[in-house]
């Protein structure tokens, strides 16, 4: 399936493929053998008209200085640009955060994100961390932004190498290592002739991943190595990384490592051999190793527009979203072009100057001539502006090196998902799913209050309900669907909830984790979905062999990273039986959603998913595609799942359940990936 990649035939609206798949543009279905187009129907492309991501970030380039001289590197050759200094001084920093707090998540934004550096190595300046973390704490402390997390996200790991330095480290952060040694070391070195990094990084990486293995590794592709599927196997199979991000280097065509025309039918093909190494697997190894590519990788990205039908109407938050500030205190559009003579726009002191981001608001792929009429569109977005800055010196101008890779990776996606939805549907299952909201929402504003469509409702039956399956191919995620059949029967007394998880091989089990979310006073809204979870949301119980216990969520505004481990506190409220064949476990829901509403007013409802972790890996979920479901707080008797889901999973499909819009074809935010 996948080597078929030179479609029969392509335009505007559709890629038809010799062997009958059909990718239909506008609502991004992919079908075998389609006797009817659904491209108008029953949903149209949903025209934004303001740019919002769930994130806002400011990007403070605190030092332009780096003790590696990578050949790739952009930034080293502006670090002395237009008179500003090497490291940027702090009163910079407090007017770059006060900015922040004004223009970008004072305008309706509930979260924030600052990073500590980009340009240069961060962690050369670490003793201004503590400096500027500070100034973060003191100059957002009047906004209306619900939480911030702020430090350094990136590094070359190279100054970390002691024990205790490398143990500050840690998810989200993403530590750069572009492959093999050879292939590392040819691109990446320290300054002054003093050789590659490999093995320095290699030696921090090997210790950060055996306490974090969701630290991010992030490798730069070249034309000096595209033999993709080693790269990727080296950092798969060898250093062991599960969030890897692999992407082509952005860089002037008549540089001899870039993407260019006579380096593109290469880069193709080290993708295409990157599939087929992938699929070269047994179902479990496919599973394995498109999970442990980020869901930002490259290719992934694609991948997962195509899965979920999601719509780029922009490229991504570049002019739109976000603060990149310079040493000097200018404003730019993305990382990218921080420090890049004559592309600010703006400056901290001043603001944005509008005329010169408006360039990068109003343009969208319904917009852009030569977008309008290619058929990767609303799965790219539109193209790199800085990569459309150094090919043509336009952001208007997308690189057409660049637009021909897209578009063949596109095809290669579609081939990808065509050849799982045919031989592997239970990889694609378990593959990372968004959530979906009712489809009357499709162009409700971040603001609008959330509620779930599906339910559990009390049964109308007079025999106890048969349990949910929870081992559905629909339900499972991260893992193939275990041969051991689990049951999930619930029932609300008294305002406690007791779930009863049957199977006759329950040693599959590694925990049950039971997330209540209440709407509280302050609300739920589409805008916290892309952000909250059940690890920083609501109440999390973890129900073991050892006992109850919640999880100890952070309360406080102010988050450094990287991430704190979790922390559980015994629950003696939660009554527990954990045995060898069933799991019985009683919560007074009630007192929990008491304890939350507003004075006065009794909250019929509570948020409540319950998620199954499994020893082998995965989690199976009574609600998938969405966050939680619903629980009237005050039923009496057996419950039972109710909604579009619901009605899916009974008539036995695992697919998208109708009824819901998956949220990347929702207007109201956007994700912005580089």
């Amino acid at each position: 399936m996948v080597e078929q990649l030179v479609e029969t035939h392509a335009d505007a609206g559709h890629v038809r493929f010799g062997d009958g798949v059909v990718f239909h543009v506008r609502s991004g279905e992919v079908d075998q053998d389609a006797t009817e187009c659904k491209c108008g129907q029953p949903e149209p492309i949903f025209q934004i008209t303001r740019y919002r991501e769930p994130v806002p970030q400011l990007q403070l380039s605190l030092t332009d200085v780096c003790n590696m001289g990578c050949t790739y590197c952009s930034f080293r050759d502006r670090v002395h640009a237009d008179g500003k200094p090497v490291t940027m001084p702090l009163e910079t920093a407090r007017r770059a955060i006060d900015f922040y707090g004004r223009q970008v998540v004072g305008a309706g934004a509930g979260y924030g994100r600052i990073d500590f550096g980009l340009a240069g190595e961060t962690m050369l300046v670490r003793h201004l961390h503590d400096q500027v973390q500070r100034l973060i704490e003191d100059g957002l402390a009047a906004s209306d932004v619900a939480i911030v997390w702020s430090g350094p996200n990136v590094t070359n790991a190279t100054l970390s190498m002691s024990d205790k330095l490398a143990a500050t480290l840690g998810a989200p952060q993403d530590i750069s290592i572009d492959g093999p040694r050879d292939v590392h070391d040819r691109v990446r070195f320290y300054t002054n002739d003093r050789g590659g990094t490999y093995d320095d990084v290699r030696s921090v990486l090997d210790q950060v991943l055996q306490r974090h293995p969701g630290m991010g590794v992030s490798a730069v592709l070249t034309a000096y190595c595209t033999d993709f599927a080693r790269i990727f196997s080296h950092l798969f199979d060898e250093i062991g990384a599960r969030n890897i991000y692999m992407k082509p280097v952005n860089a002037r065509h008549d540089v001899d490592y870039a993407l260019n025309a006579e380096t593109l039918p290469v880069f193709q093909e080290g993708y295409r051999a990157l599939v087929e190494h992938i699929l070269a697997h047994p179902p479990q190894g496919i599973l394995d190793r498109l999970l442990a590519l980020s869901p930002e990788d490259y290719f992934m990205r694609f991948v997962y527009r195509v899965k979920d039908r999601t719509v780029q109407t922009y490229r991504c938050g570049a002019g739109k979203s976000g603060a990149y500030v310079d040493t000097n205190g200018n404003l730019y559009a993305c990382a990218h072009f921080i420090g890049k003579s004559g592309w600010h726009i703006g400056h901290v002191d001043t603001g944005f100057d509008e005329e010169k981001r408006r360039h990068f608001t109003e343009m969208t792929v319904d917009t852009r001539p030569a977008c309008q009429g290619c058929y990767a569109r609303y799965v790219c977005g539109g193209g790199c502006h800085y990569q459309a800055v150094l090919a043509n010196n336009d952001i208007s101008r997308p690189d057409e090196v660049k637009c021909e890779l897209i578009r063949f990776l596109t095809r290669l996606a579609v081939r990808l998902v065509a050849t799982l939805q045919q031989m592997h549907p239970q990889v694609l299952a378990a593959l990372p799913t968004p959530y979906g909201i009712d489809p009357g929402l499709a162009t409700a504003p971040a603001e609008t209050a959330y509620r779930p469509t599906g339910r559990l409702c009390v049964s109308d039956t007079l025999d106890i309900p048969a349990p949910i399956a929870l081992d559905h191919a629909g339900r499972v995620r991260g893992a193939l669907r275990p041969e051991a059949s689990l049951g999930l029967t619930s029932r609300m007394h008294d305002g406690r909830l007791t779930l009863y998880v049957d199977s006759a091989a329950l040693d599959i089990v590694e925990a049950v984790r039971v997330w209540l979310q209440p709407y509280g006073e302050s609300g739920l809204t589409l805008g916290d979905l892309p952000v909250r979870g059940p690890s920083n949301s609501g109440r999390l119980l973890r129900l073991t062999r050892h006992g109850a216990e919640w999880l100890d969520t952070p309360g406080d505004r102010f988050r450094r990273v990287p991430h704190p481990e979790e922390s559980w506190i015994s629950a003696p409220d939660v009554a527990l039986e954990f045995g060898p064949a069933s799991i019985r476990a009683t919560i007074d829901v009630r007192a929990l959603v008491d304890a939350e509403a507003p004075v006065g007013v009794e909250a019929p409802t509570v948020g409540v998913n319950v998620l199954v972790d499994l020893r082998s890996g995965g989690t199976l979920l009574l609600a998938r595609y969405e966050p939680f479901v619903d629980l009237p707080v005050n039923a009496e008797g057996f419950l039972e799942l109710a909604g579009p889901e619901a009605d899916a999973l009974a008539g036995g499909d695992a697919g998208w359940p109708d009824g819901l819009l998956p949220l990347g074809r929702w207007t109201g935010l956007q994700p912005n990936v580089c």
